[in-house]
């Protein structure tokens, strides 16, 4: 059996902005390996949420506020009045766009093919613990047909192991092993 990766968006994100070295390493084997690596269209979305977010602050701190006076108007970013303006948000699609597709082309953004998808998003969300993203994230891997999903999300990882193999980006090692593939 070859791996066939799920990455949550998290390790996506780590390795964007290079924040945590086992991801960072495992999205680099699995592309000299040339193992077969996805997630879900959902993950763009995530990405660029927490772009604009960034952004957001970014832009808030600059203007001189306070770190007390930026949690205060973090709910108004999507108001007219404090949100990003169009050009800002062109530019966080586009820099994401091309870092994905330059960096990571080796990754697919995936729709999942079970048709009843959404019916088994529903489930992992009312019959467990995890939120509705991760469910939908649970729920695409599967959908993929991916066999490890790799997560940062300890809680998330207890949860689906019970559907998929699923690992910290530090123990690929060991969900090869669990494959047979090591």
């Amino acid at each position: 059996m070859t791996p066939y990766f799920y990455l949550d968006t998290n390790v996506i994100l780590d390795a964007i902005h290079n924040r945590w070295q086992p991801s960072v390493e495992l999205i680099r084997r699995i592309e000299a390996e040339g193992w077969q690596c996805a997630t879900s269209r959902f993950t763009v979305l995530e990405l660029l949420d927490m772009e604009q977010e960034e952004k957001f602050i970014e832009n808030l701190r600059v203007d001189g506020l306070l770190l007390s006076q930026i949690r205060g108007l973090l709910g108004n970013r999507r108001q007219p009045k404090w949100g990003l303006q169009r050009r800002e948000l062109d530019a966080i699609y586009i820099q994401l766009h091309d870092v994905l597709t330059t960096g990571y082309p080796f990754i697919t953004f995936e729709h999942p093919r079970l048709p009843e998808f959404w019916d088994k998003a529903e489930e992992f969300c009312s019959a467990t613990n995890i939120g509705a993203a991760d469910a939908i994230h649970l729920a695409s891997a599967i959908g993929i047909g991916c066999n490890i999903l790799v997560t940062r999300d300890n809680d998330f990882r207890r949860i689906a192991d019970d559907y998929i193999l699923s690992i910290l980006p530090e123990e690929m090692e060991k969900g090869l092993s669990k494959l047979r593939l090591a």
